[in-house]
C-alpha cells in the first residue's frame, strides 16, 4: 500500500494505491480536495484507476472510472516507468 498527493488540471489529491504481484496489477484511488483549482470539474470526488502490467509496451495500461450524481465517465490510463540513471 502506497500513499501520496498531487495536483493536476482538476485539482489537488489525494492518492492511496496498491500493488499486487499476482498478476502484476495496480489499483490506485484519487480523491480530489473540493474547491482546489477549477470549481467546475473539482467536486471532491474520487477517481478509481485500476491498472496492468504490459509487457510489450514496458508500462502499466488501464483505466479512470468516476461515478458521481453529476457526472460518469472513464477513460484510457497509462503509467510509464522512466529509467534513473545515476552518475558517480
Amino acid at each position: 500500500m502506497f500513499k501520496d498527493n498531487g495536483t493536476d488540471d482538476v485539482g489537488s489529491f489525494d492518492v492511496t494505491g496498491s500493488y499486487s504481484t499476482d498478476g502484476n496489477c495496480m489499483t490506485l484511488q484519487k480523491k480530489y480536495k473540493r474547491g482546489t483549482d477549477d470549481p467546475r470539474e473539482n467536486l471532491g470526488h474520487e477517481v478509481k484507476i485500476d491498472l496492468k502490467w504490459n509487457d510489450q509496451t514496458q508500462q502499466f495500461d488501464g483505466q479512470w472510472i468516476v461515478r458521481t450524481a453529476n457526472y460518469s465517465g472513464q477513460d484510457k490510463f497509462n503509467i510509464k516507468l522512466r529509467q534513473h540513471i545515476e552518475s558517480v
